[in-house]
C-alpha cells in the first residue's frame, strides 16, 4: 500500500462541481485581476472568520510582510515570534525592515513558550507574532494579556491552524490582525500560492489593501509605494467553492487525528502531540516524536508510506539568520524538536485503513503491534 504525505485530488472530487462551475463563471466573465470573484472571496472570508474585513493577498507570506508595513511600527521595531516555524514567518519580518525576537518552544505542544514571550519584551518591541504551528493553537490567553500589559500588537499566523479555537474562541481573531496562507495542502487550499490578512481595523485593512496593489486604492492615485502582492480571481473563485466544506474538511482531520492517537497509544518511544487545555486543533499536520526519527522515516519509506519533517532545523541555525547571533544551543526546547519530530500523512480523505497501515508499520518498525492489534489477539 502507498499513503501520500497528503493527497489533494478527493478533495477536488468533494468540490468538483462547485470549483468547475466557478472557474468557468470566471472564465466567461474573463475578469481575471480584482472584480466580483475577489470581492465575493473576501466578504465571505471575513464573515467565516468573524472578521469585519478580509483582504486577499498573494500568500502567506506576504499577509505577513503586508501587516508589519501597515501597522506603520517605528524604524527598527521588534516582533517576537518562535524559532520552531517555517522560515516565511521569520523572513516576511525582516524582508518588512523590522528585527525577528526569537523564542523557545513549550515542548509538550511546540508553540511558543509565553513565558519566553514575556521575558524577551523589550521597550522596542512592538508585535507579537505567535504561530499556530501544525493546527494547535498556541497559548492565546496569555499572550493576548501580556500584549495588553505591554502595548503590543497580537498578529496570528493562521497558516496552519484555520478553524481552530481556544476556550471557544476561533484563532485569528485574538489580536490586531491575523494572516492565512492558502497554499494547496493547507486546510483550506487553493490551487496555487494565495493568502488572506483578517482585521476589524478599518485602517489597517485600508492599508493592507493599498500596499498589495502598487499602493492604490484608485485606479489612478498611488497614495504609497506598494508592490504587487493581490491574490488573483482564479485563486478567490477557488477558494470561494471550497470555504463552505472547510468546517467539515476539519472535522475530517480531528477523526483521522484520533485514529493515530489511538492507534500509536504505548508504540516505542513514540511521543504523542499534545494539545492545550480548551484548545480545538484543527490537525494540519500530526506530529509524533521519537529518538530515531531518520531510521523510523526510512523504515516507512521503504514501506510506500510518505512522511514530513517540520521542521528540522529552527530558523536561528539557518545561515540566512546567523546574523540575529543564536548558535546552536540558544533555544534547547525548539533544538532538540527538531532533531525528533516526524509528520505522518494527514489530510481530511484519508481512511481509517489507511492510518491502520501507517500505524501498523510505525509498530512493525518497533517490533511491537499497536493497540488495536493486541486487543485482537487478547
Amino acid at each position: 500500500m502507498k499513503i501520500p504525505f497528503a493527497d489533494l485530488h478527493p478533495q477536488y472530487l468533494d468540490v468538483k462541481q462547485r470549483v468547475d462551475e466557478a472557474l468557468s463563471r470566471l472564465i466567461g466573465s474573463s475578469s481575471f485581476i480584482g472584480g466580483g470573484a475577489v470581492r465575493e472571496f473576501e466578504a465571505a472570508l471575513a464573515k467565516a472568520e468573524t472578521r469585519k474585513f478580509a483582504v486577499g493577498v498573494k500568500s502567506g507570506t506576504a499577509a505577513l510582510e503586508l501587516v508589519f508595513e501597515g501597522l506603520g511600527l517605528p524604524p527598527g521595531a521588534e516582533i517576537i515570534t518562535t524559532t520552531h516555524t517555517a522560515v516565511p514567518t521569520v523572513e516576511a519580518i525582516v524582508r518588512a525592515g523590522f528585527k525577528p525576537v526569537l523564542c523557545d518552544i513549550d515542548p509538550a505542544t511546540y508553540q511558543i513558550s509565553a513565558g519566553a514571550a514575556a521575558a524577551a519584551v523589550t521597550s522596542r518591541t512592538a508585535v507579537l507574532l505567535p504561530v499556530h504551528l501544525y493546527g494547535i493553537p498556541a497559548p492565546l490567553s496569555e499572550l493576548s494579556a501580556l500584549a495588553g500589559r505591554a502595548g503590543l500588537a497580537l498578529v496570528e499566523d493562521v497558516a496552519q491552524a484555520q478553524g481552530a479555537a481556544l476556550d471557544g474562541k476561533r484563532v485569528g481573531t485574538w489580536g490586531a490582525a491575523a494572516c492565512f496562507s492558502f497554499f494547496p495542502s493547507k486546510c483550506l487550499g487553493g490551487f496555487g500560492d494565495s493568502g488572506a490578512v483578517t482585521t476589524d481595523g478599518e485602517a489597517l485593512a485600508s492599508k493592507v489593501r493599498a500596499l498589495s496593489n502598487h499602493g492604490r486604492l484608485e485606479k489612478f492615485t498611488h497614495e504609497v509605494v506598494g508592490v504587487n502582492e493581490r491574490i488573483d480571481a482564479l485563486q478567490a473563485a477557488v477558494l470561494s467553492a471550497k470555504l463552505p466544506r472547510l468546517s467539515d474538511w476539519n472535522a475530517m482531520r480531528r477523526r483521522a487525528a484520533g485514529w493515530y492517537l489511538e492507534g500509536l497509544a504505548g508504540v516505542g518511544d513514540i511521543v504523542l502531540p499534545q494539545t492545550p487545555r480548551g484548545a480545538e486543533p484543527v490537525w494540519h499536520l500530526f506530529v509524533v516524536r521519537t529518538g530515531g526519527r531518520d531510521a523510523l522515516a526510512k523504515h516507512l519509506s521503504a514501506r510506500g508510506v510518505q512522511t514530513g519533517m517540520h521542521y528540522p532545523v529552527p530558523v536561528h541555525l539557518h545561515p540566512a539568520y546567523a546574523s540575529l547571533g543564536h548558535g546552536k544551543g540558544a533555544f534547547p526546547e525548539a533544538e532538540a524538536a527538531a532533531g525528533s519530530i516526524l509528520s505522518l500523512p494527514i489530510y481530511p480523505h484519508i481512511t481509517e485503513g489507511q492510518v491502520a497501515y501507517v500505524v501498523e508499520q510505525v509498530a512493525g518498525y518497533f517490533g511491537k503491534g499497536t493497540a488495536a492489534s493486541r486487543r485482537r489477539t487478547d
